[in-house]
């Protein structure tokens, strides 16, 4: 497996992560536009995330 796929497959884990966590905090906010934009947050992270991820990584490994 490569260090790009590597890439994006941690980003992918790590935008899990944060959409779970945005979600817990958009339960905890009362308007509704600030939970609109925290679930529409959550959701770009798993294109954007994965994406960077893919590009990052052999930057780091040196490939």
């Amino acid at each position: 497996m490569s260090m790009a796929l590597i890439g994006a497959l941690v980003g992918l884990i790590v935008a899990a992560a944060d959409f779970y966590f945005l979600r817990l905090l958009a339960g905890r906010v009362e308007l509704p536009e600030t939970k609109r934009v925290l679930n529409i947050t959550g959701l770009s992270q798993f294109v954007l995330l994965p994406v960077i991820g893919y590009f990052v990584a052999p930057l780091f490994s040196g490939e």
